[in-house]
Formats: C-alpha cells, sequence, structure tokens
C-alpha cells in the first residue's frame, strides 16, 4: 500500500480524524490536483481546486489540523472524485 493510499484511508476514518499534520493534507491536495498556496496571514494554509472555485483556508495552530477543515477537505475531495 502506497502513502497516499494510506493517507486516503486515515483521512476517511470514522470518527473524524483529529490526528492529521498540515503536511499529510498538503501531501494528499497535491494528490488531487489542488494548489497548496502557503501565505502569511491568520491562514497561511490554502487549498484552492480551481476547477470547482473551491478554496479552503486552513489556519496553523499546532501540529494538527481541525476536525472542521477535515471535513471540509473530505468533502472536496469527495467532490473530485465524484463521490458526490
Amino acid at each position: 500500500m502506497s502513502q497516499i493510499e494510506k493517507l486516503i484511508e486515515k483521512l476517511c476514518r470514522r470518527p473524524v480524524p483529529n490526528d492529521i499534520t498540515h503536511a499529510e493534507i498538503a501531501k494528499l491536495a497535491r494528490h488531487y490536483g489542488c494548489i497548496v498556496d502557503k501565505k502569511g496571514g491568520k491562514h497561511p494554509l490554502r487549498i484552492v481546486h480551481r476547477e470547482s472555485g473551491t478554496i479552503i483556508p486552513i489556519p496553523i495552530h499546532g501540529k494538527h489540523v481541525a476536525e472542521g477543515y477535515i471535513v471540509q477537505i473530505k468533502q472536496l475531495f469527495d467532490l473530485i472524485e465524484g463521490r458526490r
């Protein structure tokens, strides 16, 4: 099993995982064809999917991404894969 497959499996776990790091989210976003934009300010990490016009700003507080942002990211990846 590749690293990407393991990360996708980790993202799809129930209940929503709260141990996903910013680096893992960035890696998955690039895999799905999103742009990972690192700018300063309140939300220094942004996931941008141009085809759907979706922008998900992710604040960095500590090592892990908050649950609410993980849910939004999972919904975006499901939309990209056509699961919805």
